[in-house]
């Protein structure tokens, strides 16, 4: 009677692959789409509730803490319920028409975010936001770690406030809140940190600071997601994610 000697990798071979299926699985899923087909059916972003715009400060001195920044918006995608939020980022120097692109789909826009090379040169915060600001919106979230380097047209240049109040205007007008994040070290009499929450406190939005030696940028960018952003609203939250107390 005759035998068959088997493959004495089969069974290796048999767990790799079952390894791949299911990270390929992963990756599928997490993009927002498996065996080929969406899992979710992302809608226009015109029809979402909430269509926000991330400025996003890619400038040299945030070179140290870009993939934390990176994650933290990761993070704040995902807590965004699908087909209520459409997102855009705008960086400060890099162009990316992709990103910058106003997208429901928000897991593959994390993708992009992850992957985008970003330029890291100087602070162009005030044409960035003027320029943002006039675009469809309902919320702009701003951060940055350092001053403004740059400003509008016909505003003399250092005077942070008059640049300011230019995009506050617009935003008032089209009732759009800005939320604003400074991201580093300070104290509530940094010129940086006055600028932000004079920002935020004329438009009706929020101001965080988050220092990197108290809290990670990946666990509190999240409150600012739409279904988290009411929380906000109570000063002694703010104060525990800024310390690193609420994760």
């Amino acid at each position: 009677m005759g035998f068959t000697i088997g493959n004495p990798n089969a069974a290796k071979e048999a767990q790799i692959a079952k390894a791949k299926a299911a990270a390929e699985a992963a990756k599928q899923k997490e993009l927002g789409a498996g065996g080929g087909q969406q899992i979710i059916k992302y809608v226009p972003p015109s029809e979402c509730t909430d269509r926000i715009r991330v400025v996003f400060d890619d400038s040299g001195s945030m070179s140290g803490q870009i993939q934390n920044a990176k994650d933290g918006v990761v993070e704040f995608f995902r807590s965004c319920v699908p087909n209520q939020t459409a997102c855009a980022i705008h960086f400060l120097e890099t162009t990316n028409e992709n990103l910058s692109t106003m997208c429901s789909n928000l897991p593959a826009m994390g993708v992009d975010l992850q992957e985008a090379r970003l330029t890291m040169g100087m602070t162009p915060l005030f044409e960035t936001m003027h320029k943002v600001i006039q675009m469809p919106l309902t919320r702009m979230i701003a951060f940055t770690d350092g001053s403004p380097t740059d400003s509008l047209p016909e505003i003399p240049h250092g005077d942070w406030y008059k640049n300011a109040d230019v995009i506050i205007k617009i935003a008032v007008e089209k009732k759009v809140p800005i939320d604003t994040v400074f991201f580093g070290r300070g104290t509530e009499d940094s010129p940086e940190i006055k600028l932000l929450k004079y920002f935020s406190d004329k438009t009706g939005g929020y101001f965080l600071h988050f220092d990197p030696a108290k809290v990670s940028f990946r666990q509190a960018f999240k409150y600012l997601a739409p279904v988290n952003r009411l929380m906000l609203a109570s000063e002694s939250v703010r104060k525990e994610i800024e310390s690193g107390k609420r994760s």
